[in-house]
């Protein structure tokens, strides 16, 4: 059988479950074969919606929303109830273990398929013989590399790395997460250079999403910003990121909000289980008590348990908040329909709206909802935080009063001051930002601060003590390398971010 053509994506599949000496006894309707324009179109169609299912899906983002307390959700579903056990556990590196199965293995094959086009491009399959049409499908392929890296770069501790030079007839090597980050940042890089010098590039594999040369751009850029401020697993981490960079990016980032339309199919999102109301049956998530906190400090930061440890239950269940968007993003419900044995931190009386209340905002749940995943607003903030850490702090209050903060919650407008800033600008990414960026709050949470227990965890502070602050390579990967079996969090390991045997 020839190799020409054949799809890295498939290979890895292949790889995961026989030995490379295998390959050539493939027939070839076991592979799939690029040959024409069409094909790498396909192809990267393919991909996009793979890297969608491998970020947006409903793995690894509910159990991860969990352990970011951004949510409670105690179904039994989706690894939720082992993500948010109290206190922490480690993370279960078991085979078949979804959290970090389906993205390990989706970002693998995404990444993968862009790696096929590109190299069959320089193999002279062709649409119009490297004109603007080849162009864009470049430029495509390496967003979708960039993508995939990036989302790896910030979800696993380790990652590989396939391009056109990999010699798959060796070892594909475990590499660290920086340096996952630096290659997906070369990607992004590369899309923007094909911007630069084609300024008619057209983008059409986010579905139902239309971008050009100049939409493209802002998106990458706004990547850019997200990879770099996400790469942080710890407050000390986050104070060394090149906040620089960031704002440099963020500055030439998303000016309207980016959001896929979902079809039912490929492209759907695990917003239809954490808003309110979306088809998927009302029994779904809860509105994670520390941020009720948030919007009313009257509130405790974790909701009583009365059940288990017959503590008093809450005196006025119904928060009160200058915050519009309390009473605007959120509907109280009174009765809770989680199971206390399940644990009752995953109470909470209220869910989440937005939905519902703002025109076009994640549909309600159905096919051709939109599912809103980097806003404009977010890229805001990324400027703020970057003002911030660069010590300008006047730029960094302008921001914020220019954005959600008062144009949606109608807060005052905060001072230019330094521990007012951090405190706005945390409290904007959790409210303003829930439900939009994949697994977001568990991503801030690390970054923000040290890690709390219990008897001191506040409304708006660090991941809790043992927490998984990053996701091991699946179990099912390591015994095929032959490699042991690792994990994080739990009481061996508190930061979550070394690894310890399992």
């Amino acid at each position: 059988m020839s190799k020409t053509y054949v799809l890295f994506s498939f290979l890895l599949l292949i790889l995961s479950c026989q030995s490379i000496s295998d390959i050539d006894e493939l027939t070839p309707d076991e592979a799939r074969i690029l040959s024409s324009g069409a094909d790498l179109q396909a192809a990267l169609h393919d991909g996009y919606a793979t890297w969608w299912q491998a970020t947006h899906g409903t793995f690894p983002n509910l159990a991860l929303l969990v352990a970011g307390d951004a949510y409670g959700l105690s179904r039994g579903d989706f690894g939720t109830v082992e993500m948010g056990i109290q206190p922490r556990q480690a993370f279960d590196n078991r085979v078949g273990n979804a959290i970090n199965e389906v993205p390990w293995y989706g970002l693998l094959n995404a990444a993968n398929t862009a790696t096929d086009v590109l190299s069959s491009l320089e193999r002279g399959i062709s649409i119009d013989k490297g004109a603007a049409q080849d162009q864009s499908i470049r430029a495509a392929a390496h967003l979708l590399r960039g993508l995939s890296w990036g989302y790896m770069s910030s979800l696993f501790d380790q990652g590989v790395i396939v391009d056109e030079t990999t010699d798959l007839n060796g070892d594909l090597p475990l590499i660290s997460y920086q340096k996952v980050l630096e290659n997906a940042l070369s990607e992004l890089d590369a899309v923007i250079d094909i911007g630069n010098t084609e300024n008619a590039l057209s983008h059409t594999y986010f579905n139902r999403v239309l971008l050009n040369s100049d939409q493209l751009s802002q998106l990458v850029h706004a990547y850019k910003a997200r990879f770099l401020v996400y790469s942080a697993r710890t407050f000390s981490e986050n104070e060394q990121t090149d906040w620089a960079a960031v704002l440099y990016h963020a500055e030439r980032g998303l000016e309207v909000d980016f959001a896929p339309l979902a079809d039912g199919d490929k492209w759907q999102s695990y917003q239809a289980y954490t808003f309110a109301e979306t088809g998927k049956g009302p029994f779904w998530a809860r509105l994670d008590q520390r941020l009720v906190a948030a919007f009313d400090p009257s509130q405790p930061v974790n909701y009583p348990q009365v059940s288990s440890e017959n503590e008093a239950p809450l005196n006025s269940p119904q928060a009160q908040s200058a915050d519009a968007r309390l009473n605007g993003d959120f509907i109280y419900e009174a009765r809770i329909n989680f199971n206390p044995e399940l644990g009752e931190w995953h109470f909470s009386h209220y869910k989440h709206h937005r939905n519902k209340t703002q025109d076009n905002f994640a549909g309600n749940g159905q096919d051709e909802g939109t599912m809103p995943t980097f806003l404009a607003a977010d890229n805001v903030l990324l400027k703020a935080e970057a003002a911030y850490h660069l010590g300008a702090l006047e730029e960094a209050a302008t921001l914020l009063n220019s954005g959600s903060r008062v144009a949606r919650g109608n807060l005052s407008s905060v001072a230019s001051q330094a521990e007012a800033i951090f405190d706005a600008i945390r409290y904007e990414r959790s409210v303003e930002l829930l439900s939009t960026a994949p697994f977001g709050l568990w991503l801030d949470r690390r970054r923000w601060q040290e890690r709390e227990n219990m008897e001191s965890l506040t409304a708006l502070g660090g991941l809790l003590i043992g927490t998984a602050a990053q996701l091991p390579v699946p179990a099912k990967e390591l015994n095929g390398r032959k490699m042991d079996v690792y994990t994080f969090g739990g009481i061996d390991d508190p930061q979550g971010i070394l690894p310890i045997p399992q």
